[in-house]
């Protein structure tokens, strides 16, 4: 699926410039010269001004906090949400948006705006449409009623709720919403995070190499760890019947195109993976964990029609379970593994100690900082390696890697401080002017 990005044309649009704008040629002494204009200075000077009014007004009243949300699947804020919701400084709401492809009527397999709505208003989660159903228009961030704005993802944003557009108005942050293993040229670009007031990042090593994506130093950034791990700090989990069964997840990426991830191996091993599930079922219970995007791209992509993917759902849900919503940490704490090809996953499943089972294909483009983990998980080229790694780690439960991938936890977990609470403190210490903190 062809991703949809915010040029710098369209930025310049939002600001009232012209394209020609872009670079001022002036000749002097016949010597042209190309002058290039820096609008984010223009973002800057909006932060600033809506950063000193809500420390005025912090501790006074409760600071308005929105996420905006165009999939249930891209629900990483649950845990900050929470802990705002508990504060006494902060008061959360959802704001569900319109994905551009629904909104273009381009055919797709995501869920609907009124499905996320409703995904949202099941769990008790306060939510605000912030896109007109009814005119089929996105509403303008001075609509959303609110002084920070966190983002789900770079992708599939209107023009209108841009971070370009929505600093006048009120602050913007973001959490990344994949683990940073992979140094991809789209995990920091330009024309998105640049613009934001503050991102929340991993760890120095995402700092370090985001910086080298973009050529340049950056500075909008506060390292709190990985949010969508906080959830192995609860001891509760709405978990998968077991049924006396070990729980093993089969979780397919889309990245079939080569200029993306290009870590899926579904093309090679979809199919037979399927018989191998059909194989074990009554040795092991199955849950079948597609990305959001995968049906979209197998199509997309000519890996199967409609018809036989359609078919190849079917038959997973036949088998086990087919799971598709946002809260998939509470399905990684009741399974006893994973066989997966999905790069984020590989972080995101760590914390829970149970053994994985990576399917490589002809790329393997982890960095530095993947590489000091993953060597804990099972490698599998074939089937073949798949099969028998099951029959040994899962069936006979000889987990050689084991007591390895327990000592690697630490590297992308803290088990003592959630994140959410590191970018509570965060907030709350940028909101408080000095008199305030002194008080």
């Amino acid at each position: 699926m062809k991703k949809v990005l915010i040029s710098m044309v369209a930025i310049m649009k939002i600001f009232g410039f012209k394209r020609e704008l872009l670079k001022t040629k002036i000749t002097i002494l016949g010597i042209k010269f190309s002058i290039k204009h820096d609008y984010r200075k223009k973002v800057s000077v909006n932060y600033a001004r809506k950063l000193t009014e809500l420390q005025k007004e912090f501790g006074k009243r409760k600071i308005k906090v929105g996420f905006l949300v165009n999939e249930p699947a891209k629900w990483q804020y649950q845990s900050l949400y929470e802990e705002m919701e508990k504060s006494d400084y902060f008061e959360p709401v959802v704001l569900v948006t319109q994905l551009l492809m629904q909104h273009k009527r381009k055919k797709n397999f995501y869920k609907n705006i009124e499905e996320c709505y409703q995904f949202f208003s099941s769990k008790n989660i306060k939510a605000r449409y912030a896109y007109d159903i009814q005119k089929k228009i996105y509403l303008s961030p001075d609509k959303f009623d609110v002084d920070i704005l966190f983002y789900p993802q770079p992708y599939e944003i209107a023009e209108v709720q841009h971070p370009a557009v929505v600093s006048k108005f009120m602050l913007t942050c973001y959490v990344p919403y994949g683990m940073h293993l992979v140094d991809y040229s789209n995990s920091y670009t330009d024309w998105f995070h640049l613009w934001l007031w503050l991102m929340f990042m991993e760890n120095n090593y995402q700092v370090e190499s985001s910086s080298k994506i973009i050529k340049q130093k950056i500075n909008n950034y506060s390292i709190v760890g990985y949010p969508k791990l906080d959830a192995y700090h609860d001891t509760e989990c709405s978990c998968v019947k077991k049924h006396n069964k070990p729980v093993i997840i089969y979780a397919p990426h889309h990245s079939f195109e080569k200029e993306g991830l290009s870590c899926a191996t579904f093309q090679y091993n979809g199919k037979d993976i399927l018989s191998l599930a059909k194989k074990y079922r009554n040795k092991i219970n199955w849950v079948f964990k597609p990305h959001p995007r995968f049906k979209t791209a197998v199509i997309s992509n000519g890996i199967m029609s409609e018809q036989e993917i359609n078919e190849y759902y079917e038959a997973w849900e036949k088998l086990g379970m087919i799971h598709d919503t946002g809260n998939y940490i509470d399905l990684f704490k009741s399974s006893e593994g994973m066989i997966t090809d999905c790069v984020s996953f590989l972080g995101e499943y760590l914390p829970s100690g149970n053994p994985l089972f990576h399917l490589l294909g002809k790329h393997q483009p982890f960095n530095s900082f993947a590489e000091s983990f993953i060597n804990a998980y099972y490698k599998i080229f074939t089937i073949q390696d798949l099969e028998a790694s099951l029959l040994k780690v899962i069936i006979e439960q000889k987990d050689d890697l084991r007591q390895s991938r327990l000592s690697k936890i630490p590297i992308v977990f803290d088990d003592k401080e959630k994140a959410a609470e590191k970018i509570m403190a965060e907030l709350i210490q940028k909101l408080r002017t000095p008199i305030q903190s002194e008080t």
